[in-house]
């Protein structure tokens, strides 16, 4: 598939995250947008309309990402938007004993750091 073009909002705290993943992003001719909290990130999707979302798990607090889901999937704009929940806490343990679909509404949960590769890949499967 095809990237060039695609609108990506990138919603995490960590500013070297969002511009080495804007990189990744812009390298495969996707249009980066960057939000550095979950509350700029809701902003910036109402402002914005992105084609998808990738958004970390922890930032202001350890479920922040849990919230912005929340709000995407309450808002009928952004209801039906691919999401990529993306976190460094460890997916081994409690998180796999849940199918993803049931606990974060979200496409794709990667763990940080994730291979430029395998986050084109995903993106690439999310957008499909």
């Amino acid at each position: 598939m095809n990237l060039k073009g695609a609108r990506i909002l990138i919603i995490d705290d960590d500013p070297d995250f969002v511009r080495s993943t804007g990189m990744i992003l812009k390298s495969a001719g996707c249009q980066v947008l960057e939000a550095f909290s979950g509350r700029e990130g809701l902003e910036k999707s109402k402002a914005e309309n992105p084609d998808l979302y990738i958004i970390d798990l922890m930032m202001e607090t350890y479920s922040e990402g849990f919230r912005v889901v929340e709000s995407l999937i309450k808002d009928e704009n952004t209801r039906d938007k691919p999401r990529i929940m993306i976190t460094s806490v460890d997916l081994k343990g409690p998180w796999d004993t849940y199918p993803l679909n049931e606990w974060s509404a979200c496409d794709f949960l990667l763990q940080k750091p994730v291979h430029p590769a395998e986050l084109l890949k995903h993106v690439e499967k999310a957008m499909a």
